[in-house]
């Protein structure tokens, strides 16, 4: 250790790991990491499947720490592509995975791992063939925890028959003799299964990484300087994607750590990653193994639970046409994908013109700040139920990209103009009534008082791009550039920064923190304007920051520093879409 800091603070890092799990593509646990600093680090095998809402430690399974000869030891996470390595000043141990469903660690010289857990009632540890431990975690999984190559396993703890689980257990590798040590950690939705052999921990990394370089190959290169973030931000995105399973019958990625995902927040992801056409497909569709026999997507879903009782903003038309500017879906996705979502995106946009505009007046409504996936909107605050401008943009982007896909999978002439004209309808209905002269407003539904709020959101129907008259668009572009009242020097607060209202804590979505999807909707839109000046300085300072600060969800519009929720797949998807917008439009030039 001659000329390394002690403490590895100097360590390079892959990506910012603090508060973000490490896991390869399609897996459903993963390792979490807290307080990446010497002393103070704590790492956690983590699920995310949706019955931990009923466990007692969440989304937690077991707590993992480094020992030598033993004993625990303070120690630092690095990060690689291909594995993950717990730093002390006795040695290392490394972790990769071998697949989706198992994770491989070894030990230097007389390293090891112990994991400790106050298991609830009815889980228990469980010896099985071979050496092999099972961990039965009632909500969510069961693993199998097996020593090879000459190491072993094993759990302490004894059976409670009076709590009728394991209670408090400790689990601790063993050696072989060379004094190292190689443990198997495999996940199972049902009962473990302890396998006749295992791979090597070498060849689980060369996959993992293999499987990376893969995916990472296959997506555009950045100018830079945005560049040497991208593979930070695209590692995300691939390591937080999750496989079919159970409820779940297309891929999904997963919002922030080990949150749930969201259908507004897939499809900025499909966008992300239109160049795996797969994986952009299966994002699209992943609403419908919760869509509502009207038609209705949900909002949060995983394998275990939804949330379906509010919605979150219909963005597939956004989406659609996003990803038509680049690829054909009939000859990428096929026409029979192509058809299903034509069909299922259509009766979503439906459902808010049948169901949400309860008043009448051609305009849907949003009915909880939540809705609008800006939850704290100061639109709201007097009013539960409004009629905001963006819902109105959002939907004219809908019902044109349904008129694109019917016109693509040759439907009657009388069915595409169908769609076009009720985009159409709707662009002039929304300026005709929400369009002051200065501003877009809110409504309040039946009693028609119109409300302008120190919030962003009136300024998102510039999603629509120059679909909007020019000179809306230039009061727009105008009132987003003007220096400390949206915009700062990291992009646009999502309230304006002499607001009474302002609050930039770390449990704010929107009373200023600076989000992804609120950029990206902003930045597209100015791109496909008259106005594409603003939204390059815009999408500069903010994916700058971004960069900066290890791709946070949250900014802190004043201080320009992470606000807390750090990491996860929406502001990597943020900075992958619109540094692509700047490279793009460097390449044109």
């Amino acid at each position: 250790m001659s000329g390394q800091d002690v403490f590895f603070r100097d360590v390079k890092q892959f990506y910012n790991i603090n508060g973000n799990i490490f896991k390869r593509r399609g897996a459903w646990f993963a390792l979490l990491c807290r307080d990446n600093a010497y002393g103070r680090t704590e790492l956690q095998l983590v699920t995310l499947r949706g019955g931990s809402t009923r466990a007692k430690d969440g989304s937690k399974l077991i707590d993992i720490a480094p020992t030598f000869e033993g004993r625990k030891l303070p120690f630092v996470v690095k990060t690689e592509p291909d594995q993950i390595t717990l730093l002390t000043r006795k040695g290392n141990v490394r972790m990769t995975f071998a697949s989706p469903t198992m994770i491989i660690a070894e030990g230097d010289r007389g390293m090891g791992l112990c994991m400790d857990k106050t298991m609830e009632q009815h889980e228990v540890v469980k010896p099985r063939k071979d050496g092999a431990w099972e961990a039965a975690f009632r909500w969510t999984c069961s693993v199998i925890f097996k020593g090879v190559e000459g190491s072993s396993f094993d759990f302490e703890g004894a059976w409670d028959w009076n709590k009728l689980s394991s209670s408090e257990i400790k689990g601790v590798t063993r050696p072989a003799d060379d004094g190292k040590f190689t443990l198997i950690m495999e996940e199972f939705t049902h009962a473990g299964v302890v396998r006749d052999g295992y791979p090597s921990y070498d060849r689980a990394r060369a996959d993992m990484r293999a499987d990376w370089e893969s995916f990472f190959a296959g997506m555009p290169k950045f100018i830079e300087p945005y560049e040497k973030a991208r593979a930070e931000a695209e590692y995300t995105l691939w390591s937080y994607l999750i496989d079919p399973t159970g409820t779940v019958t297309h891929n999904m990625i997963v919002m922030i750590g080990t949150e749930i995902a969201s259908q507004w927040q897939m499809c900025q992801n499909a966008v992300a990653l239109q160049e795996h056409m797969d994986i952009a497909m299966d994002l699209l569709l992943s609403p419908l193994d919760r869509v509502s026999p009207l038609g209705q997507f949900s909002d949060l879903y995983n394998d275990a639970t939804a949330v379906t009782q509010f919605v979150k903003p219909p963005m597939h038309g956004w989406a659609i046409k996003q990803i038509m500017k680049h690829h054909d879906l009939l000859k990428e996705a096929g026409r029979e994908k192509t058809e299903t979502l034509y069909k299922a995106v259509g009766r979503w946009g439906s459902w808010f013109m049948d169901h949400r505009d309860e008043d009448g007046d051609g305009l849907p409504s949003f009915e909880h700040g939540d809705e609008t996936g800006f939850d704290d909107c100061t639109l709201f605050i007097d009013h539960m139920q409004m009629t905001t401008p963006d819902l109105s943009a959002y939907l004219v982007l809908l019902f044109e990209a349904e008129g694109d896909l019917a016109s693509l999978l040759g439907k009657p002439a009388e069915e595409v103009k169908v769609w076009y004209d009720k985009s159409k309808a709707l662009l002039d209905r929304m300026i005709a009534e929400m369009w002051d002269g200065e501003h877009f407003v809110g409504i309040v539904p039946y009693t028609r008082e119109k409300l302008f709020s120190g919030s962003f959101i009136h300024y998102l129907p510039i999603i629509l791009g120059d679909r909007l008259p020019a000179h809306i668009v230039d009061k727009i572009a105008h009132d987003l550039t003007v220096e400390g009242e949206f915009l700062t020097p990291y992009g646009i607060a999502t309230e304006r920064l002499d607001s009474d209202y302002l609050n930039v804590t770390g449990m704010s979505i929107s009373r200023g923190n600076i989000v992804p999807p609120g950029m990206i909707y902003i930045c597209t839109g100015l791109f496909e304007s008259r106005r594409k000046d603003a939204g390059r300085l815009i999408a500069e300072r903010y994916c700058t920051a971004l960069m900066q600060q290890g791709i946070p969800f949250l900014i802190n519009p004043i201080a320009g520093n992470t606000a807390g929720y750090h990491g996860g797949s929406w502001p990597a998807c943020a900075y992958t879409i619109i540094c692509r917008l700047l490279s793009e439009d460097a390449a044109q030039a």
